[in-house]
């Protein structure tokens, strides 16, 4: 592989697992010739693809929300930003490490809360009565933000915990179908942004989290896909409850799985060791089903 496409591999790899990554990357790299421009144009009709579902997702946030202002949590809610009526909520970047979560699959290692974490919500204002929109599955920042006293709804696009709402759950699909599409939008959908890890006071006092360009691929991938987002979103009526569209990038995982690149994964990233442990000690209070 070139440099840049190396890059892109190393991007892929921290966020899919290394055989994931692999067999995506080189799909990828097969289905465009190594081209950067042809693989760029497939991941602009990617967006196009996911922008069906990604309305209907914001259209079930908008009634489910419960509980004052809506946050995405970014950068995993990210494709949410380009429906229109969404540029009003509010945008969190919060991760595990700057909550002070350990990540199994990329190797990020946090003790702790990052001490200006509360600052941040605060700001903007966040630190109670608001709903929290993110990808999924498990809700170890929803724990570690209830431990800290920071009330709120969450609401994911897929659940894997029963105390949790999950879009693609009410829709009635599987645990193994929700796991690969909710991979396919956290990482197979390009992120412009690596996670941030720090939190900042600028030049004018306030809290802030700055920003990180990803590789040079996967910033152009990613700017592409959400203009793919917004484009499918202004060219297209949508009349039915997403659960077709849905159903539509489940059968691109399908081919996925012989090798064909669809910008959809073919299998899931590995599950996460502590799925097991964690579930069963959640706190029965906290629960929005």
């Amino acid at each position: 592989m070139k440099t840049t496409w190396q890059d892109y591999y190393d991007t892929m790899q921290k966020e899919l697992g290394g055989d994931v990554a692999q067999i995506f990357v080189e799909s990828l790299i097969a289905a465009s010739h190594g081209s950067e421009k042809t693989a760029t144009r497939f991941f602009y009709h990617l967006g196009k693809l996911w922008a069906p579902v990604i309305v209907s997702w914001a259209e079930w946030i908008k009634k489910r929300a419960e509980h004052g202002s809506i946050a995405l949590i970014l950068r995993d809610a990210k494709p949410l930003q380009e429906i229109p009526y969404a540029h009003e909520w509010k945008r969190l970047y919060l991760n595990r490490q700057n909550c002070g979560i350990p990540d199994e699959l990329s190797g990020d290692i946090a003790q702790s809360c990052h001490p200006l974490l509360k600052r941040y919500l605060e700001e903007n204002s966040c630190k109670s009565d608001f709903t929290f929109v993110d990808s999924g599955c498990y809700g170890t920042i929803v724990l570690e933000l209830h431990q800290f006293d920071i009330r709120f709804q969450p609401l994911f696009f897929f659940s894997k915990n029963p105390h949790i709402p999950g879009f693609l759950n009410e829709l009635g699909f599987s645990e193994k179908e929700g796991e690969i599409l909710n991979d396919s939008l956290e990482c197979a959908f390009p992120n412009v942004y690596r996670r941030p890890e720090e939190i900042l006071i600028d030049g004018n006092g306030r809290v802030t989290v700055p920003l990180t360009n990803a590789d040079a691929l996967s910033v152009l991938f990613g700017a592409e896909a959400l203009r793919g987002i917004r484009e499918g979103f202004e060219s297209q009526n949508f009349h039915d409850d997403g659960k077709r569209s849905v159903e539509h990038l489940l059968s691109l995982s399908t081919l996925a799985q012989n090798g064909t690149f669809t910008g959809i994964l073919g299998a899931s990233s590995p599950e996460w060791s502590g799925k097991k442990h964690f579930l069963e000690h959640w706190p029965k209070h906290l629960s929005w089903v």
